[in-house]
């Protein structure tokens, strides 16, 4: 495998480099970097974003560039700014996909700043959404599957967090279980000794630890009886605290509690476009098609074995399926024609309307294509569906009176579900 234990003699471009990976979720970015830990590959998050990570941006920018674009080549260039860089040690990861979104024109630009500052040969590794992000390597399946398990175990880890912290007698305590569990489960991903069974079984163990610690928790409210609100919105932004202004910790802080899109949607839609190309082209029946369907069908099994101890108390937080968020969207936007983010979240601001929710937040940057489609859409959606509030919130990076915006969003939301007729939950 061409990623397994390299060192620094080696040829390959990783030897003896520290791999820096974008800080979307903290808790999904250790993660990942924990996988590539696991073949030998020195992987660490990009640093904590502040004022300096868009200042240095800036300078290489028009402005024109999305937030999330800003935010993470600026953590990057904290990287090489800082004083113990070393170009001939350092690589980035930055994947990129296709669609209508600047996602696709980061690694390129990244390349132009690195080329600008004369540090050309310094590796960017972007893998695609349009192969499945099959693109990690020569040979790519351990870490396909050990990175697969990351994503799988912190949107579960995150979704327990953003179920019980609301309720916290004691402000913090959910938070520093979560991390130090999540600390646990890096520590299984990042160990390359262990066979495949081995680590599921490692994983699911710590898994089940975390259940009964969650639910150990002291709390000061019944667990769910505040109102329940949506986010869906560009998969960077709705997880990057520091781009969002904490937006889910301050609807928290005003008596709310969020279900939040998973990373994992993104990977089940790629799996899915890339089935439907192979069937447009003719190749249903190719090594290629059946290739990714049996990866498909093997992440299910993953995906199901460690979600197994949370089967009691995610039962009213199940996730629609790719094939049922398309199906919900298909009124608003074709799948086949509005690709991306912007038939997910129209697709999970429905989903979430039946499983619940009192309100949808849709976390978009400014200018983006995905949130602009989608404020025409949603006045329609809410319509269609009991009038359920979903409000659309803008980031760019100057920070704004959100809790002001809030706190009239609430408001609504809690209308809203004193006249819904029937329980939640």
């Amino acid at each position: 495998m061409i990623f397994t234990r390299l060192k620094k003699h080696d040829s390959h471009p990783l030897a003896g480099r520290r791999l820096y990976i974008p800080r979307m979720s903290t808790g999904a970015a250790g993660a990942m970097a924990a996988a590539f830990r696991s073949l030998g590959v020195d992987a660490r998050i990009s640093p904590q974003s502040d004022e300096e990570t868009l200042s240095l941006a800036a300078r290489f920018m028009t402005g024109e560039e999305c937030l999330p674009q800003r935010v993470t080549l600026g953590n990057f260039l904290k990287v090489i700014y800082s004083k113990d860089f070393n170009p001939t040690r350092t690589a980035f990861l930055l994947p990129t996909a296709s669609g209508p979104c600047r996602f696709g024109q980061y690694a390129s630009l990244l390349r132009k700043i690195l080329r600008e500052l004369n540090y050309e040969d310094i590796p960017v590794f972007s893998p695609t959404s349009s192969d499945g992000y099959e693109g990690f390597a020569a040979d790519a399946k351990r870490l396909l599957r050990t990175s697969w398990r990351a994503v799988v175990v912190s949107d579960i880890m995150r979704k327990m967090l953003f179920m019980f912290r609301p309720y916290e007698k004691e402000v913090g305590q959910t938070d520093r279980i979560h991390d130090k569990l999540m600390k646990d489960l890096c520590d299984v991903l990042a160990d390359g000794s262990h066979s495949g069974r081995a680590q599921l079984n490692l994983l699911s163990d710590i898994l089940e630890k975390a259940r009964d610690q969650f639910q150990q928790i002291p709390l000061k409210e019944p667990p769910g009886s505040r109102p329940l609100i949506g986010a869906v919105g560009e998969i960077y932004l709705r997880f990057n605290s520091y781009s969002n202004q904490d937006i889910i910790r301050r609807i928290e802080s005003m008596g709310g509690e969020v279900w939040i899109a998973d990373i994992s949607e993104w990977i089940w839609y790629t799996n899915f476009e890339e089935i439907r190309r192979s069937r447009d082209q003719g190749k249903m029946f190719s090594l290629a098609t059946a290739g990714v369907k049996l990866r498909h069908w093997i992440q299910h099994l993953d995906e199901r074995a460690l979600q197994a101890p949370f089967h009691e108390i995610f039962k009213h937080r199940q996730e629609a399926s790719t094939e049922t968020l398309l199906k919900y969207s298909r009124p608003y936007l074709p799948a086949n024609m509005a690709l991306g983010e912007m038939t997910l979240n129209t697709g999970k601001a429905i989903a979430f309307f039946h499983g619940g929710c009192d309100g949808v937040v849709d976390i978009s940057p400014f200018t983006c294509m995905n949130g602009i489609v989608t404020e025409v859409i949603y006045p329609h959606v809410s319509r269609d569906h009991k009038n359920i509030p979903i409000r659309i919130f803008y980031f760019d990076g100057v920070p704004f009176d959100l809790d002001g915006d809030l706190e009239i969003f609430l408001e609504q939301v809690k209308a809203y579900k004193k006249r819904r007729q029937g329980k939640r939950r």
